[in-house]
């Protein structure tokens, strides 16, 4: 009996050392995996701007923060969307402390409206094949269009925005994107490319991240040459609240909803 109870303890001793070590020790600190290998955090979004991607905006800053990342990759495709939540987020960004690049795509994906100034807004900007971006004339909440004075008003303010945004590519960028809230005028993603509009025209991320190799970008003030090529590339999904907010935030789900609870209330 007392071998038997010499040996359970001297097993509980085994595997409280054993735990010590590891709780002491642990596994090598995501920070030392790093400095070995760069990494990218990547966003995929598509829907209308609202404070969803804001949200998901902010979420893959501190992600990339806390994983030392070279930059955040916001895949994006978006019809537009809120002219408030537009600016939140593109202050957000240009403020960010680590680079943020907008990559319009996949192929036959848009940046249109609001998703124009975001792109703009990016320390890099990009676009698939088969892309487009523009046509960022202001319109009602419902696609309708607004009183004249209005109109006017909306049309001058967004104006010196994306001129703000664009001006730091040149002139010919800046004279599209003003066309672009004024005359609703659109490019594709060779002629963004050949107007400045954007910084590289890629197949994938991997395209992208070999593209923007070396890179040199202002962050906050100061030069920063990117190193992406190689990257690993971190996914960070919308969270189930997050998708189900994106979902009915669609104009098309939005409507049929409220008609479904018009119809509930007379039925009742």
């Amino acid at each position: 009996m007392k071998s038997l109870q010499t040996i359970c303890r001297l097993c509980s001793l085994t595997l409280i050392a054993l735990g010590l070590f590891v709780a002491l020790t642990g596994p090598p600190t995501p920070v030392a995996a790093q400095s070995a290998s760069p990494a990218v955090i990547v966003l995929t979004f598509r829907g209308p701007v609202t404070p969803v991607l804001e949200r998901y905006l902010n979420t893959g800053i501190n992600r990339a923060l806390e994983q030392g990342a070279a930059a955040v990759v916001l895949r994006l495709d978006t019809p537009g969307g809120s002219v408030n939540v537009t600016k939140n987020i593109t202050q957000r960004m240009l403020a960010a402390p680590v680079p943020i690049v907008v990559y319009v795509a996949p192929s036959g994906a848009t940046a249109g409206s609001a998703g124009t100034f975001v792109t703009l807004a990016g320390h890099v900007a990009a676009m698939a094949p088969d892309t487009s971006i523009g046509a960022a004339s202001p319109v009602g909440g419902q696609g309708e269009e607004i009183g004249e004075t209005m109109q006017a008003k909306v049309e001058n303010i967004l104006s010196a925005d994306i001129e703000n945004l664009a001006d730091r590519r040149g002139d010919a960028a800046t004279k599209w994107a003003i066309a672009a809230v004024r005359e609703a005028r659109a490019a594709t993603a060779h002629q963004a490319l050949d107007l400045g509009v954007i910084d590289f025209v890629a197949d994938n991320v991997d395209d992208l991240l070999a593209q923007m190799d070396g890179f040199v970008v202002d962050l906050n003030g100061v030069e920063r040459s990117l190193d992406t090529a190689g990257a690993q590339q971190i996914p960070v999904d919308l969270t189930p609240i997050e998708r189900f907010l994106n979902f009915i935030s669609d104009p098309t789900i939005a409507s049929l909803l409220l008609s479904l609870g018009i119809l509930g209330l007379i039925i009742e």
